[in-house]
């Protein structure tokens, strides 16, 4: 699907994600969140999904696999799913989500492993996905190893006390898995402001280290609350 297909989304400063997700979820059919749920239940139960025309025919036995077609084009256009066409596969879910592995792996509960574009994302993986997670980044800065539990809403367990994050900004417009790649977590404030000094280009929000269980954690998890309503993951 062509960037220019894409729908754009009023801007709403730091609350334009959690609004985008809040008014997809209003908008979408049963047949759009039938797609969402199974993508969404493959990937946390055994860690894969299958190629897109093996899910159109699944989903095609309840209904019909014109509906799940068609319902699948409007998910790509309204930014939900990521497909290449061209492999036959789906890529990526909720603007997060990546197929493939990537640096930043969420190990859950059920002992599957999935993978966000950014380090940011996975704390929202708790509230999207309903399961305890263990979370593994690296800090773009200093190289250092990141490892957090998030259980319930809140940072239980963390062998980088003081870690920092930058939570780029969308302006409703940009590629939501560019913006989740500009959305890192830091060893330390010190490396959150020289990475900020260094991408001038990048608006956000800086969270240093003070502010991260708490407002962090709780921008997180509205915009993985978001999510789940999109999923209707249980």
């Amino acid at each position: 699907m062509s960037e220019t297909s894409l729908i754009a989304f009023p801007d709403q400063g730091e609350r334009t994600l959690a609004a985008f997700f809040a008014a997809m979820a209003s908008e979408i059919g049963a047949t759009h969140h039938e797609i969402l749920n199974e993508l969404a239940r493959a990937l946390t139960e055994r860690g894969w999904v299958q190629a897109v025309e093996h899910v159109v025919a699944k989903l095609g036995e309840m209904s019909s696999e014109d509906a799940v077609r068609t319902a699948l084009g409007e998910l790509e256009a309204r930014r939900l799913v990521y497909v290449d066409r061209e492999a036959g596969k789906f890529t990526g879910l909720l603007g997060c989500l990546s197929v493939t592995r990537t640096e930043h792996r969420g190990h859950l509960s059920s002992g599957i492993d999935v993978f966000t574009y950014g380090g940011m994302d996975l704390l929202t993986l708790n509230a999207t996905l309903l399961k305890s997670v263990d979370l593994f980044t690296r800090c773009p800065v200093t190289g250092q190893d990141i490892r957090l539990k998030v259980e319930d809403g809140q940072i239980v367990e963390s062998n980088a006390h003081g870690f920092a994050g930058f939570l780029a900004s969308w302006d409703g417009q940009a590629p939501l898995a560019e913006v989740s790649r500009r959305s890192p977590l830091f060893a330390n404030d010190e490396a959150m402001e020289a990475w900020v000094k260094a991408h001038p280009e990048v608006p956000g929000t800086e969270i240093p280290g003070d502010l991260m269980l708490w407002v962090g954690m709780s921008q997180a998890t509205d915009l993985g609350n978001a999510r789940f309503r999109l999923i209707g993951h249980e």
